[in-house]
């Protein structure tokens, strides 16, 4: 079950073009495209007629063509024109999904149309700032969402899946705090345990400092984490945004945001900060996450009633907050302001 009164993140807003794309988010098909004027579309990525996916189709100045008997779409989801020239039938309508552009990412609603509220939208503005390189990258997780926010809420198993960034994390002094569904989490290493990343992406760095990696959890499955790194001879700072979407209930699309702020001017750095970030998520973190959903099998991990360690805090904290928003969601007394606020 998914909590759909909410906003997801779709993709990266480079990815929006003129060019239709099909994914699947809550087990629903959907088409993302702009029109030739730059409005941002999506909608139910299947033809009423047959059932084609459109995003194999053509988008043709505001609307899109089915690519199997040239049906055409409007950007509200009505049909406005039949290969036969006959009146479209009044079947053949499409569902549309409020789609909007914010911090470089496409955000979509995926529930009642009608309380997409905007304000709602999580502050990542931070992804934006010209301090930074930014890198935008995506991975296919064949894992259930939520084991995917634990692998980021519980930073202990860096000493163990990245022995080449290895730090004990595990032992570092923690910190949860909530502030309303929003869950904190910071982690702080003794200075005798810098933090090994740092040190190889700056020599210049004193081999001796305080590395802090901050955490904050949004409803849904929406991280920003940042690590930071504090020495005598200079700071060193990674902002990243991890944003979780689920495709089916094991399978999730993963969308990272990150800044390289060494040298913001270094292409050369930011390519290689890109590629590494990347190639320690697919090769490390994903067939971890992908091995576990294969153990846990159809049911939620919660479901067996696993084992509890301190450092699980956050991701504990995170899936209590969303089953309590889904159950209040699924709830007979669940009304549309209720939705609006978040209670």
């Amino acid at each position: 079950m998914y909590l759909r009164n909410c906003w997801y993140v779709a993709g990266h807003a480079e990815e929006a073009t003129v060019k239709p794309l099909g994914r699947i988010f809550l087990d629903e098909p959907v088409v993302i495209f702009r029109t030739e004027t730059g409005t941002l579309v999506a909608m139910d990525d299947r033809c009423p007629h047959r059932l084609a996916p459109l995003h194999k189709g053509t988008v043709c100045g505001e609307q899109i063509q089915c690519p199997y008997h040239g049906l055409r779409f409007s950007p509200a989801g009505m049909c406005t024109a039949t290969p036969s020239g006959d009146r479209p039938p009044a079947r053949a309508r499409l569902k549309t999904y409020p789609l909007v552009e914010r911090h470089e990412m496409l955000w979509i609603w995926m529930g009642e149309a009608s309380l997409a509220d905007t304000s709602l939208i999580p502050d990542f503005s931070r992804l934006t700032e010209d301090d930074a390189d930014w890198l935008s990258g995506y991975l296919y997780v064949r894992g259930n969402y939520q084991l995917a926010v634990d692998n980021l809420l519980d930073l202990s198993h860096i000493e163990f899946l990245h022995p080449m960034l290895a730090s004990p994390i595990a032992r570092a002094h923690s910190q949860l705090e909530q502030e309303g569904d929003t869950v904190h989490f910071t982690s702080t290493l003794p200075d005798d345990k810098p933090l090994a990343l740092a040190l190889t992406m700056n020599p210049r760095l004193a081999p001796h400092g305080k590395t802090v990696m901050r955490e904050r959890w949004e409803v849904p499955s929406l991280v920003f984490l940042s690590v930071e790194y504090y020495s005598a001879t200079g700071d060193w700072y990674i902002p990243s945004g991890h944003f979780l979407t689920p495709e089916t209930a094991t399978t999730t699309h993963y969308f990272l945001r990150s800044g390289q702020t060494v040298d913001k001017y270094n292409a050369q750095m930011t390519e290689a900060f890109k590629s590494g970030s990347l190639h320690i998520f697919a090769t490390e973190d994903i067939p971890m996450i992908e091995a576990q959903q294969k153990n846990i099998g159809a049911i939620d991990l919660m479901d067996h009633h696993p084992a509890i360690l301190r450092t699980d805090a956050a991701a504990v904290r995170a899936r209590r907050v969303l089953s309590r928003r889904i159950k209040e969601e699924n709830s007979p007394v669940y009304t549309a302001v209720e939705a609006q606020q978040g209670q």
